[in-house]
This record gives C-alpha cells, sequence and structure tokens, in this order.
C-alpha cells in the first residue's frame, strides 16, 4: 500500500510506555510522507496502539477498533500493541488488515508498504528467546512539548495479577550512550522537558557496572535548560543515593515520585507478589520529605484483589490516609489471563469493589487537595504547553500539578517561575514572576 499522501490517526491507549511508541511511529510515517490526523473520521490509515493491563483496557481498545472499522473514510485499520500480543487471533474483520505484536510493531511502515487489500497481515511473535532491546528513533517529539524517552521494555517480577510480562517479555535495556544522544538532540530541538519511560523504569541495567543509578548520574551532567521527569518507579528499586541525586539537583530533576504501592496491607501485598512491605514503602516516603518537604509522592492503588477482606481494605485504607499520596490511581481488581492471581477464590463482589473504589476515591481527594493547598503563596517553575484558550495559558509544576495563568501572551515551551495564589478545581491559578 502506498503511504505518500494518505491520512492517518493513531490511538493510544494505556501506558507513557505506549505513548513513547506512539510518538516514534508517528514520525516515521510522517518522514514516509504520511499526514496526521486527529480524528478516526478523517485518516485513510487508523491505528490502535493497544492496552491489556486492565478488562476496562482492553474493552476501550476493542471500542476504538470498532470505530475504525465503522468509519467509512478509513481503508486499512490496524492492531498493534499489548492487546495485539495477547489475543491477534481474535482480530479477524476484512477492514483489519494488519495486526502486529509488540516486537513487530516498530517495522509498521515496512508492513503499510507491504499490505495488499484482501491479503492480511498478522505478525505477533512471542518473546521467549529476546532479549534485544528494539533501536528507536526519536529525532521528532509530535505536538508535545515534553518528549517521551523509552529506556526500558519488559519486566522480570512476575507479580501475581500483572499481564505485562507476558505481553512485553523479559527486561532489557536501551544502551546508555544512545539515551545521551537522544537527550542531546532533543535538548538542541529546544525540547524543554524529558520523560524517561519504560515498563520497569527503575529496573535499567545496561551492565553489571552501569545501572539506573549511574545513567541518572550521567543524565545529571550533561549541559542545557531542561528538566527530566521519571514516569514510575517500584519502591525496592531506589535507594537514598538516587533520592539525594534527584533532590539534590532540583533544576534538573523533577520532585515528582510516582511510586508503586498497589495495597497497605502487607497480606495484600504478599498475595501480590509485591517484594516490599508497607513498613519499607513508608520509610522510603518519610526519607524522600526529608530532602524535600514539598516532593510530590503519588502512586497506584489496586481495591478488590481477589483475596482482599475488609479487614484487609480497612488496613489498607488507614496506610494511605498516613502517607498523605499527592494523587492516587485507583483501579478496581481486574482479572487478567495468565496470571497467578486469576486463580485465587474470588471473596469480594462487584458491588462491593465498586463501594471500595469510592472509600479510596475520597482519600485520594483529601489529600490530594491537602497537598495542593501548601503551594498557594509558593513559587514554582512551569513548562507551558499549548493553550486552547487565548486568555489562559497551562503548564505542569516540576511537581507535576497543572497551573494556570491568565495571560494572553502564547507561552507555550517556555519554563517560567510562577506564584501560586490560589486553588480551584485541583488546578493551581498563579501569576508570572
Amino acid at each position: 500500500m502506498q503511504i505518500k499522501n494518505k491520512s492517518f490517526c493513531i490511538i493510544t491507549l494505556g501506558c507513557r510506555t505506549n505513548i513513547c511508541e506512539t510518538d516514534v511511529l508517528s514520525s516515521q510515517l510522517i518522514k514516509a510522507s504520511a499526514t496526521k490526523v486527529k480524528e478516526i473520521r478523517d485518516a485513510n490509515i487508523c491505528i490502535i496502539n493497544t492496552c491489556c493491563v486492565t478488562a476496562k483496557a482492553e474493552h476501550k481498545s476493542k471500542y476504538y477498533i470498532n470505530q475504525a472499522i465503522r468509519s467509512q473514510k478509513t481503508k486499512l485499520v490496524i492492531v498493534i500493541g499489548c492487546l495485539a500480543q495477547m489475543a491477534y487471533k481474535t482480530f479477524e474483520h476484512p477492514k483489519i488488515g494488519i495486526v502486529l505484536g509488540n516486537q513487530e510493531k516498530n517495522n509498521l511502515v515496512d508492513y503499510i508498504r507491504l499490505y495488499k487489500t484482501n491479503s492480511p497481515i498478522i505478525q505477533v511473535s512471542n518473546f521467549k528467546s529476546n532479549d534485544a532491546f528494539q533501536n528507536y528513533d526519536y529525532t521528532n517529539t509530535i505536538d508535545k512539548t515534553r518528549a517521551f524517552i523509552k529506556i526500558q521494555d519488559g519486566c522480570n517480577f512476575m507479580c501475581s495479577y500483572c499481564v505485562i510480562p507476558f505481553v512485553r517479555g523479559r527486561q532489557r535495556s536501551l544502551a546508555s550512550h544512545k539515551i545521551l544522544s537522544i537527550i542531546n538532540k532533543l535538548v538542541s530541538n529546544n525540547c524543554k522537558e524529558i520523560v524517561l519511560t519504560g515498563v520497569n523504569t527503575a529496573g535499567y541495567y545496561e551492565n553489571k557496572n552501569y545501572g539506573f543509578y549511574k545513567l541518572l548520574k550521567s543524565i545529571n551532567e550533561l549541559k542545557g535548560n531542561f528538566r527530566v521527569r521519571i514516569s514510575s518507579l517500584e519502591p525496592f528499586q531506589i535507594n537514598k543515593k538516587i533520592i539525594n541525586l534527584l533532590t539534590n539537583n532540583q533544576q534538573r530533576w523533577c520532585q515528582h515520585f510516582h511510586i508503586c504501592l498497589q495495597s497497605g496491607c502487607n497480606r495484600v501485598l504478599k498475595q501480590m507478589k509485591r517484594k516490599y512491605t508497607v513498613t519499607s514503602f513508608l520509610k522510603l516516603c518519610k526519607y524522600i520529605r526529608s530532602k524535600n518537604k514539598f516532593a510530590s509522592i503519588t502512586t497506584d492503588c489496586i481495591v478488590g484483589f481477589p483475596s482482599e477482606t475488609d479487614n484487609d481494605f480497612k488496613i489498607s485504607r488507614q496506610n494511605f490516609n498516613k502517607i498523605q499520596f499527592a494523587d492516587i490511581h485507583i483501579f478496581p481488581f481486574s482479572a487478567r489471563p495468565f496470571t497467578t492471581a486469576n486463580k485465587l477464590p474470588i471473596i469480594i463482589n462487584d458491588y462491593e469493589k465498586r463501594q471500595r473504589f469510592m472509600e479510596m476515591k475520597k482519600i485520594r481527594d483529601i489529600c490530594q487537595r491537602k497537598y495542593l493547598n501548601k503551594f498557594v503563596g509558593r513559587t514554582v517553575q512551569v513548562l507551558f504547553e499549548k493553550s486552547t484558550d487565548p486568555h489562559w495559558q497551562i503548564g505542569h509544576s516540576q511537581y507535576f500539578f497543572t497551573v494556570k495563568v491568565n495571560c494572553n501572551q502564547c507561552l507555550t515551551n517556555q519554563l517560567i517561575l510562577v506564584k501560586i495564589i490560589q486553588l480551584e478545581q485541583n488546578v493551581l491559578l498563579g501569576k508570572l514572576l
């Protein structure tokens, strides 16, 4: 199929790693003379970069696939990513011409060129013998003021609820010299924020002498006016050396630590096959705050794990309250194929699961508001993004909360100090200094 002059749309579900991969694929298609459009209805080629980490993500992926199938302008529907890897046999439809797994999707442009009408291409290979990191071309960012760099892929930990090791394979990392080269290129193109991402970001490992800390140290020594954000961290993979580096260099490192707790109950953590206790997690948060009392600590929480009793949830709720997160991403437990949690006896029904979700949401809302209120009257650094309202400029602080400034001047892609004057519906309003 010819790509030149074709319009394409990519719908991305799931994690920041998927977002990063979508940026790369968009760049490749644009280089091949295709035109990117925002809406499915305007695209000749529609690509769904799918997710299967929860049943809801799987459902949303299928919803967008069906939307693309129904679009009259779309001539080719392409399904890629984690759901394609897990359930490629289910995608049979005359308009679904290409299905690619996670190892094949980087060659998307080549597969589109090979495609012939009524001759579907399905390429999904397993990860059993693959331990090589697939290189990506990161020379462009698409419609963003920040750039995502996938430094790592795959996971070795086999948490009992998680399907990711089955659809992304074992842990592997991008060579450090390539990461540093990519950052230098992006910064020379005026990129102001770099986001380091991966399935298990802090599990970055090039060799026995060069791991995650050494990578951060190398990035810290680079020249240029830019800041770096780390997408997520496992609590058992960060230590005082890493925290000291990040908190002692606040001009370079965003003070946002997304550390995955999942449950505030040790019994449930053990069932989840997580490698830490609530006590060790509390100590970690305490140390971060001793280095920067305003640091944003956010987390993930799974409610309604199959073995979670009423008392387990009560303990969990108390500990989430105690830690006082800046934000909590809450997920009702979702049974996933291949996982050991899928075989556990279920002691909680859907109604109870929803109730627990709502209870945890109340804790999240109270803690979030309490955290944001700390910044009223304080000054933060804001990276401004493209605004849809000419009277309001919007961006994110180094702590990753949203800031709005009443200003008619376009501030896109500028790092500016802003004094916070009030909190309004979880958005902090400020004035330029």
